[in-house]
């Protein structure tokens, strides 16, 4: 059995000699003659004699005018007909017969025999002398064999090879008998006249796929050829002939998408398609579509593209694909781009932020292009009521004193008419001052304190600190409670301490002021008097620093006859005169606080 790729060779001479083997028409013009004709359209101008015994011409220097007159397409004269390369995109390089690859440029000329190859994101289009504009899609492989024409007959004969890959075309008008343009592949030969058509080779060269989308394109492999209309696709695999032809997907609608795109990365949704498992989508600069700029496929009815477009205006081509891989009818749509100014990157408040104070400044990214900024801060994401606006020179922060509550920004950047353009993605945050410091206060009995503090919003409970010093630097207690109120066991003396408010979170509020608190010492005990001689005896327990001895002589000490103090717990008081008296004890704390009285003694 014959290769694939052989089979295609033989097709396309096949082609070729039936060409040769036709007769071109020229219709005569008043004056003519055969050798004028032989001058202007054979390859050798004393070849005419055949023409006169062609067509039995009695008098060659006199042939009436509107006579057909046949001309055998060996003998017309055969020109090159060069190929002018019109727009490149990406990287496409190409090569011929015996030099190095080089970049593809617009404005080059091919003459057959190059080999160009696209690479990632690249295309170019390529117009030939028959009118037809051709585009070769990315990763793909393309071989320029013969490119002819016949005179000024105005007939070209065109004989490309794809390798791998995609082309697109807008064949001109074939002008029989030998105008023709075919495309060869390693599975299979596509002859075409006056057709706009696709062809699409898989990277092991084992597939085609061919769709047509005006005219008709016959496809030929493994001695079958298979005719296919505008609207029809076929496949054709190696080894195989090809597939009866199928109708093509319909275009998509082109309901929904967006005529201005101001937002970047650049998106676009349509309405699925039935029967499609995928679909392609395009941008190109033109309506024809030679300059395409971004080209992907997606399983979904979407496509998004990373890539930095500059503004402008642009088309947008999409189209679904079957389950054999055939792409459908195309759905163009124009679109106008204008992104630039971008909206500048929000900084802070970050979203979803929480303000301790109620001056917040405002940050973002400066923004390529930009003239200046607005920035608008509002109670709800709609920034419909409560709305602050400020329209800013090109700087990146601007303050904002604003009270305590939920809050929104974002910001547009302007260009240099001062148009605003899109917003940022808004930002939520929360401005809420940490817990004030309670109003608090204190009261010391002998052997412990109360502490009590007012309630303090935002608190959810309340931490104390209480020490020997001031600057509490080294405090003894550190205690929290949901309460306001904390009662301590203390020792007698002099303390200080404060409070403040903890959020529910554990973020603290400042603390209030430091406060001394006075623990006076608990009342003396045991207390005990002897009469010894010419003195009273008094002794008692107790761990005060000092103590008051009264002595008197009613029971309500109005008018004591005795108060000494001492640092003992005992002392040698005067005896009296005779009669009854009282005596009770007093320890004295810091600063002079007294406790409790001991039990009065008679």
């Amino acid at each position: 059995m014959r290769t694939p790729s052989l089979l295609a060779t033989l097709l396309l001479a096949a082609f070729t000699l039936s060409a040769q083997a036709a007769d071109w028409l020229y219709l005569t013009q008043p004056g003519d003659t055969l050798s004028q004709i032989g001058q202007t359209y054979l390859k050798n101008m004393r070849d005419w004699p055949k023409i006169q015994s062609a067509n039995g011409v009695p008098i060659p220097k006199h042939l009436p005018a509107n006579t057909r007159i046949k001309i055998p397409v060996e003998l017309l004269k055969v020109t090159p007909a060069p190929v002018t390369v019109t727009a490149v995109t990406g990287n496409v390089r190409y090569k011929s017969a015996d030099g190095p690859f080089q970049r593809l440029a617009a404005g080059a000329q091919l003459n057959g025999g190059e080999n160009v190859l696209s690479g990632p994101r690249s295309s170019a289009t390529y117009r030939f002398a028959d009118g037809t504009v051709l585009t070769q899609q990315a990763f793909s492989k393309l071989s320029f064999g013969r490119l002819a024409a016949y005179g000024k007959t105005g007939m070209v004969s065109t004989e490309l090879s794809l390798d791998s890959g995609r082309l697109e075309a807008r064949a001109g008008k074939q002008l029989a008998p030998a105008g023709g343009f075919k495309v060869r592949t390693p599975v299979a030969v596509a002859g075409l006249r006056g057709t706009d058509f696709r062809l699409n080779v898989s990277e092991d060269g084992k597939t085609l796929r061919n769709e047509v989308t005006e005219g008709v394109v016959a496809v030929a492999a493994e001695g079958r050829e298979v005719s296919v209309a505008g609207g029809f696709g076929t496949v054709a695999e190696a080894g195989k002939p090809p597939e009866a032809p199928r109708r093509l997907l319909a275009a998509p609608s082109a309901a929904g998408l967006d005529t201005l795109i101001e937002r970047l990365p650049l998106s676009f949704v349509w309405q699925p398609v039935a029967g499609a498992s995928a679909y392609r989508a395009q941008v190109a600069r033109d309506a024809a579509f030679t300059e395409v700029l971004l080209d992907d496929v997606s399983k979904e009815a979407s496509v998004t593209w990373q890539d930095d477009l500059p503004d402008g205006a642009y088309w947008l081509r999409v189209r679904a694909i079957d389950s054999a891989g055939l792409e459908g009818a195309n759905r163009d749509h124009a679109f106008e781009l204008d992104a630039r100014p971008l909206p500048p990157a929000p900084l802070s408040p970050t979203l979803g932020e929480r303000l301790y104070q109620n001056a917040v400044e405002f940050s973002w990214a400066a923004a390529a292009e930009a003239n200046g900024y607005v920035l608008q801060i509002a109670p709800t994401p709609e920034f419909a009521t409560g709305l602050i606006e400020r329209r800013l020179a090109a700087v990146t922060r601007h303050g904002e004193t604003l009270p305590e509550g939920d809050w929104h920004w974002r910001a547009a950047s302007l260009d240099a008419a001062g148009k605003l353009h899109v917003w940022s993605p808004y930002r939520a945050f929360r401005v809420q001052p940490l817990p004030n410091p309670p109003a608090a206060q204190a009261r010391a009995d002998a052997g412990q304190a109360q502490f009590v503090w007012s309630e303090a919003k935002g608190a959810a409970r309340y931490g104390l600190e209480l020490g020997d010093s001031f600057d509490l630097s080294a405090p003894r207690v550190k205690q929290e409670t949901a309460t306001t109120t904390l009662a301590l066991p203390l020792k007698s003396g002099k303390y200080f301490w404060r409070v403040r408010g903890v959020e529910s979170d554990g973020q603290a509020g400042a603390w209030g002021a430091v406060s001394p608190v006075i623990v006076p010492p608990e009342a003396p005990t045991d207390l005990l008097v002897v009469v010894d001689g010419e003195q009273l005896r008094a002794t008692w327990k107790g761990e005060a620093s000092a103590y008051k001895l009264e002595l008197s002589a009613d029971a309500s000490f109005a008018k004591p006859l005795l108060s000494p103090q001492v640092r003992e717990t005992g002392a040698t008081l005067p005896k009296p005169e005779s009669g009854d008296y009282w005596l009770r004890v007093t320890g004295m704390g810091a600063d002079g606080v007294a406790g409790p009285a001991s039990q009065v003694v008679a």
